[in-house]
């Protein structure tokens, strides 16, 4: 137990990446009449605060007692699914870490647009044995990490690290991605229909849907880091919604830049990030108010600041990153935060974040109820 904590301290330190933030960026588009333009893409503007009434949301079963990740995808009707990465259940249900174990992956069903007003039901395996396992078994050596997830119309796609454990180094290595399809997202977990789906080779070494994933029109949009270059450079894939739908993911395009735009995995041209300076872990949505993208991530080593940038679409051009948020466990000692994301459809606010806090003393976590929990934050815009 004191190695897995231990490796996702290493990971967050090692996938983290501290950077000066810029209120906008300036950017250089060439029309098609040649003439170059150039367009101040400014982030939207937010007052922030701690939301600790919605962090409830993650204190009501006395099993699950803690996890990170925190994606969200929005299953309509007012469902909201959470995917959680390395979760602590305790057996005995007396709502403590002494003996509990720490599992891989668990999932929640949120019901209820509000997180302080919604009803919440937790899942997650049960081995052979009868103890606590992944909903999503390891497979054979790999550990299989929550990136994020997609509905496709009826169906839902979910998005993996693949992890393996090396016991050399910072313990683990990253094998790469891979994916599931649902084709029932509308019934309970348990009962789910869960097909694991062929994907294709990746020499880029991008662990794809691992930062993001999103539907836009009629394609399916995933985005990952390029791991482990530290700059984190975030790359994008996509393939058309009816593709996805049928649970076919091979043959993906890659953006390749604004010249060229997007190319088919076949190719040989180089892919183009979209931005350099990401995170492992992020969102990004498309924000009608202001008419741009937003991109939501942690920034720092250890200690964290929450951060946005902005964009006109979602290739780009995008802005500097600009602090939004900077949590109140900043200042503590051994601290991790990271994990920002913004979860869209959640009402209470005019934009719902969250983000993952873990401790680099794996004491804290039987000590400490208030740490590797997930963090509301709730946003209202300026005025």
């Amino acid at each position: 137990m004191i190695n897995r904590v231990t490796w996702k301290a290493v990971r967050v330190l090692a996938l983290s990446i501290v950077l000066g933030s810029s209120f906008d960026s300036i950017n250089a588009v060439v029309s098609d009449s040649g003439a170059i333009r150039l367009d101040r893409v400014e982030v939207p503007c937010f007052e922030a605060a701690a939301w600790r009434e919605a962090d409830q949301l993650f204190h009501g079963d006395p099993h699950w007692v803690g996890a990170d990740v925190a994606s969200s995808v929005d299953l309509g009707g007012g469902r909201t699914l959470w995917l959680f990465g390395d979760t602590w259940i305790d057996p005995s249900g007396k709502g403590t870490r002494h003996g509990a174990t720490m599992v891989s992956n668990s999932v929640a069903i949120q019901s209820g647009t509000d997180p302080t007003k919604s009803r919440i039901a937790f899942y997650w395996g049960r081995g052979a044995d009868g103890k606590p396992a992944p909903f999503f078994p390891d497979r054979g050596g790999e550990s299989l990490w929550f990136g994020n997830g997609v509905r496709v119309d009826d169906r839902l796609v979910l998005f993996f690290g693949r992890t393996l454990k090396t016991g050399i180094g910072i313990g683990f290595e990253s094998a790469g991605w891979t994916a599931v399809i649902v084709d029932n997202p509308d019934a309970e977990p348990p009962a789910w229909h869960v097909l694991p789906l062929e994907t294709p080779a990746n020499p880029l070494g991008v662990v794809v849907g691992y930062a993001a994933a999103m539907r836009l029109g009629e394609y399916v949009y995933a985005l990952g880091s390029q791991d482990p270059v530290k700059s984190h450079p975030i790359f994008a894939a996509r393939w058309p919604a009816g593709q996805v739908r049928r649970g076919d993911l091979q043959r993906p395009e890659w953006w390749a830049g604004e010249r060229l735009g997007w190319v088919p995995d076949s190719s040989s041209t180089p892919r183009w990030p979209l931005f350099e300076n990401g995170q492992s872990e992020l969102t990004i949505h498309f924000d009608r108010a202001t008419q741009r993208f937003v991109e939501v991530q942690t920034m720092g080593f250890g200690p964290a600041d929450v951060v946005m940038r902005a964009a006109p679409a979602l290739t780009g051009s995008w802005s500097t990153p600009q602090m939004v948020y900077r949590p109140p466990e900043y200042s503590r000692p051994n601290v991790m935060i990271y994990a920002g994301k913004a979860h869209p459809q959640l009402t209470g606010g005019d934009l719902i974040l969250t983000y993952a806090t873990n401790t680099f003393q794996f004491g804290e976590h039987l000590t400490d109820s208030h740490i590797y929990y997930p963090r509301f934050v709730r946003l209202t815009r300026c005025k």
